[in-house]
């Protein structure tokens, strides 16, 4: 739980109360720290809830001053840090899930589940205006891209190594494993993605051959899994200038 002695002006804390009587339901609320200040009962604690970005048509409008919320030395432990809220999250999933969902176990992809990647590669190839396709898996979020640079073709990736760090690692094993090393290789968004682009043959088969791959061996697709199809067009980045 924060301390007086933790609490830094701008960094975010959490509240954490319950919707239910049981305490299986947890409600979390935001709050960023501002100060502190004394009053006649002792030192208070204050906290405001983050501020949105305002609307375009509120741009020039003044800001409302945020409400404060005051909380007590004596109530100031009911305050969580990151750590501190992951130790109530942790207490909680013990009871969770409520109803268990009893499923069998999936095996790994058939040729059944990938068969639509060969015409998939194959009508990006054969449009010039299509820019790139991106291939994932349904309900996983896992999958790639197919792009064009500097007149040849790249595979490209977005793992997240704080939530998965052996992704990275099994792509990059991957690749090595048939002699090819990312041209891209770096980190956004604050070190939570890291970007991947591999230079790939243009050569249909092998491409088909190499997503299957990375589909089935670096993110483990089961039998029956859905794979969803994004094609991006030159007129898709025209509109989005």
């Amino acid at each position: 739980m924060a301390r007086p002695e933790t609490l830094i002006p701008g960094n975010c804390y959490f509240s954490v109360g319950f919707y239910d009587s049981k305490l299986l339901m947890p409600m979390i609320e935001t709050l960023v720290y501002v100060g502190q200040e004394n009053d006649e009962e002792g030192r208070l604690w204050l906290f405001k809830e983050p501020e949105s970005p305002p609307a375009p048509d509120e741009q020039n409008g003044s800001p409302e001053s945020p409400t404060l919320i005051a909380i007590s030395d004596k109530d100031l432990y009911e305050i969580a840090d990151f750590d501190g809220l992951m130790q109530w999250l942790h207490e909680i999933s013990a009871d969770h899930p409520l109803r268990p969902n009893a499923q069998q176990a999936a095996g790994p992809a058939t040729d059944e589940d990938v068969a639509q990647v060969s015409s998939e590669v194959a009508r990006f190839l054969s449009d010039p205006e299509c820019v790139s396709v991106t291939m994932m898996i349904r309900h996983t979020g896992d999958g790639l891209s197919l792009g064009r640079c500097d007149g040849g073709l790249e595979m490209s990736f977005f793992p997240r190594p704080r939530r998965d760090p052996g992704e990275a690692v099994r792509l990059l094993s991957l690749f090595a494993g048939i002699g090819v090393q990312p041209h891209v290789d770096y980190f956004s968004n604050g070190g939570r993605t890291r970007v991947l682009a591999f230079t790939i043959p243009n050569a249909p088969e092998a491409i088909v051959d190499l997503c299957k791959r990375v589909l089935t061996e670096v993110y483990s697709m089961r039998h029956g899994d859905v794979l969803d199809y994004h094609p991006l067009t030159k007129a898709d980045v025209s509109r989005r200038r």
